[in-house]
C-alpha cells in the first residue's frame, strides 16, 4: 500500500519538473522611451549604461547610407541605477544623424565601455560616407555647420563632470590611412560601433572601416582587416557581387583573443554572417562560428559560454524585424534560445550580469526603445 501513495507523488513530481524544464525564457523590460538604444555596459556598482544613438535633427542634410538623413546633436548615455532601477541621462548632445522624417535608424552613440563605477567611454559612430550631388562630405564640412559633427567618428571619455574628453580619432584614421582600401573598399568610410580596453589600449570595431583598429594613447593603427566576400549573389538574377565584412562588436574571451560579429554589407544574405577570433597581438583572423544571419553583438557568460544576438532574423531585407539570440560553445557550435514570439524587435546590444541577458530592442526606433532582461535560458 505505501508503495501505491508514493507512485503517484512521484509522478506529480517528474510531471512538474517536465513543465519547468521547458519552460521558456522570461523577458522583462528594465529600460524604455529610449532613443534607438544599441550597446550596453554594466558598471562595478551594477548600474547599467545604454548608448543611445539619438535620433538625428535638423541639420546638415545630406545623402546617406539608407537614404536622406539629418543630423543634429540627439545622442545620448542612460545610465540604470542597479538599486531602484531609475533611469537618468548622464551625457546628451552627442552627435547623431538619421533618416529624414523618420529619425528612424541614426548613427550616434554605439559602442560604450564602463570602467569602474562610473568612468563611461563611448564610441561615437558616423559619419558612414555622406554624400550630396559633388561627391563625399568630409567631417569638417559638416562640423563647419554643426559643431557638434566634429565629435563623429572617435573613442569618447563622458567624465562625470560632463567634460567629453577625446579618446580616439576613427575617422581621421580611416581618412589618412584608409586600411581597407586594400581589401577593395576605397571610400572613405568609418563608423566605430564597439570598443574593448584591454593591455591599456582600446581595441576598436569599425563597421565602416571593415577593421579592428587599436588606440594607443590616442595613436590609432590597425590590427586586423576583415576583407569582402567574393560572389554573392546580388539581387538581380544572375548577379554576383564583393560583399563587404561590416564588423559589429569586438569582445575579450577567456582565452584572451579578441571575438568580433559581422553584420555583413549589403545583400545580407541568410547565414552568412560568422563570429571571428583575432590574436589582439599578431592579428591574425579566424572563423570561429558560422552561419548566423546580421549579427550585432556578443558577450560572455560566466562560464564562458558565449552569446549573440542577430538584429533581423530574416535577413534586413526580410519581411520581419525579429532579432534571435544565439549560445556558441567553446567549439564554435551553436544553438538558438527559444524565446516568446515578439521579444526581440531590431536587437542592438547584448550583456550579461548575474545569471542574465540584458538586450536593447527596438534599437533604431526614437523614443520607443527599450532594454529587456531575460533570465531561465
Amino acid at each position: 500500500m505505501r508503495a501505491l501513495r508514493v507512485a503517484p507523488f512521484l509522478l506529480l513530481f517528474s510531471l512538474v519538473c517536465a513543465a519547468s524544464a521547458s519552460a521558456a525564457p522570461s523577458v522583462t523590460t528594465i529600460a524604455d522611451s529610449l532613443d534607438s538604444p544599441r550597446h550596453l555596459a554594466f558598471g562595478k556598482a551594477g548600474d547599467l549604461f545604454i548608448a543611445e544613438a539619438g535620433r538625428g535633427g535638423s541639420g546638415p542634410c545630406f545623402q546617406g547610407g539608407e537614404g536622406p538623413a539629418c543630423m543634429g546633436d540627439s545622442g545620448g548615455v542612460t545610465r540604470v541605477g542597479h538599486r531602484k532601477g531609475r533611469q537618468s541621462h548622464i551625457a546628451a548632445g552627442l552627435p547623431s544623424y538619421a533618416n529624414t522624417g523618420t529619425n528612424e535608424n541614426a548613427i550616434g552613440p554605439h559602442g560604450i565601455f564602463v570602467l569602474g563605477t562610473r568612468r563611461v567611454y563611448i564610441t561615437n559612430g558616423g559619419p558612414t560616407n555622406p554624400s550630396d550631388a559633388n561627391g563625399t562630405i568630409l567631417r569638417g564640412t559638416l562640423a563647419a555647420e554643426n559643431p557638434a559633427a566634429e565629435l563623429f567618428g572617435r573613442v569618447l571619455h563622458l567624465r562625470k563632470s560632463g567634460e567629453i574628453r577625446r579618446v580616439g580619432d576613427i575617422w581621421d584614421f580611416e581618412h589618412r590611412v584608409n586600411p581597407d582600401q586594400a581589401v577593395g573598399n576605397p571610400a572613405v568610410d568609418s563608423n566605430p560601433v564597439d570598443l574593448l580596453r584591454m593591455h591599456g589600449r582600446w581595441f576598436v570595431a569599425d563597421a565602416g572601416g571593415n577593421a579592428i583598429d587599436v588606440v594607443d594613447h590616442g595613436e590609432v593603427s590597425n590590427v586586423a582587416l576583415f576583407p569582402n566576400r567574393p560572389g554573392v549573389p546580388g539581387p538581380a538574377p544572375g548577379s554576383l557581387i564583393d560583399m563587404q565584412a561590416v564588423p559589429t562588436s569586438v569582445v575579450r574571451g577567456p582565452d584572451g583573443s579578441l571575438y568580433v560579429s559581422q553584420l555583413t554589407g549589403f545583400p545580407f544574405p541568410l547565414g552568412g554572417a560568422n563570429i571571428y577570433k583575432v590574436d589582439p597581438a599578431s592579428g591574425a583572423v579566424s572563423t570561429f562560428a558560422t552561419g548566423f544571419t546580421n549579427l550585432m553583438d556578443l558577450t560572455f557568460g560566466s562560464d564562458g559560454t558565449l552569446y549573440a544576438i542577430e538584429i533581423d532574423h530574416d535577413s534586413l531585407l526580410g519581411g520581419s524585424n525579429e532579432g534571435a539570440l544565439w549560445k556558441v560553445d567553446r567549439s564554435g557550435a551553436k544553438e538558438q534560445i527559444a524565446l516568446p514570439a515578439g521579444s526581440l524587435p531590431m536587437p542592438g546590444g547584448i550583456t550579461f550580469r548575474k545569471d542574465a541577458l540584458y538586450v536593447s530592442v527596438d534599437s533604431g526606433s526614437p523614443g520607443y526603445g527599450r532594454v529587456v532582461r531575460i533570465t531561465g535560458f
